[in-house]
């Protein structure tokens, strides 16, 4: 909400100062403290001048108690939806602003990083493959398919024609270099992988999408980047796994449990 009343104050900017005093609105007061604090704000967030600080400040905060007494006219607050969707929003908030201040308390260390990319480094599969393939319906039309492709049909043509892939029909049945780790049908890869360079897969792959005719195109190894090449993408990675222990940790030294019945008054 606060970023949208900041767009609108901030497109108003030529309105005139007013001095840094509390101020009324509809008979509800905001305080200078109220101002000073959104001012530190704004100028955390790049406003840097004062008098703009000011005049965002003033008319953000105007905008708050306008809204919260037509939200309270309309008894919007009591919507369980609204309710639902405000300690959504609440968590959320609290969410970041705690793994940020866990993070600024644990900064990551170069160790950490490395660390890090050690273990994606042993879970990463240099394998990458180039396959054509044509998804069918039955497993009798692949295996016509494979007949007439062994008698030397055009398989970018029957690709094209025939398969139910239509994010690669177009382009004859090719999926380019790809991670096998990156291929979502189960088997299909390890499958192609089997084969040698050229090679048509002789019979049908089934899979929940169909009968599938492949061929392997070829395959290499990529290996993994260096720690420099990737430290970005480490950097990231290790700032969410540190986040997502952090609020694992929360969960894990929790104390839940069952509430016991309230107990009825007896009657006299």
């Amino acid at each position: 909400m606060k970023k949208l009343l900041l767009a609108t104050a901030l497109a108003a900017l030529t309105a005139p100062v007013f001095a840094q005093t509390a101020f009324t609105v509809n008979g509800q007061t905001v305080s200078v403290a109220e101002q000073k604090e959104l001012m530190k704000v704004l100028a955390d967030r790049g406003v840097k001048d004062q008098k703009q600080q000011l005049e965002a400040a003033r008319s953000i905060l105007a905008q708050e108690k306008l809204i919260e007494e037509a939200a309270k006219k309309a008894n919007i607050a009591q919507d369980p939806a609204v309710k639902a969707l405000i300690a959504e929003r609440k968590t959320e908030i609290y969410s970041a602003e705690l793994v940020r201040k866990n993070a600024a308390a644990h900064p990551l260390t170069d160790a950490d990083l490395k660390k890090t990319y050690e273990e994606v480094k042993r879970q990463y599969d240099p394998n990458e493959i180039k396959v054509r393939h044509i998804l069918v319906k039955t497993e009798q039309e692949a295996k016509d398919i494979i007949k007439s492709l062994n008698a030397g049909g055009d398989f970018a043509a029957i690709a094209k024609e025939k398969s139910l892939d239509q994010g690669t029909a177009a382009q004859g049945g090719e999926i380019p270099f790809t991670n096998i780790r990156r291929i979502a049908i189960p088997g299909f890869a390890e499958t192609a992988m089997a084969l040698n360079k050229g090679s048509l897969l002789p019979v049908p792959f089934h899979s929940a999408l169909g009968y599938h005719v492949i061929q392997l195109q070829d395959k290499r190894e990529v290996p993994l980047p260096s720690f420099d090449a990737l430290k970005p993408q480490i950097q990231n990675l290790a700032a969410q796994r540190q986040a997502q222990q952090y609020m694992a940790d929360l969960m894990r030294n929790a104390k839940i449990a069952e509430a016991a019945p309230a107990k009825k008054k007896s009657s006299k």
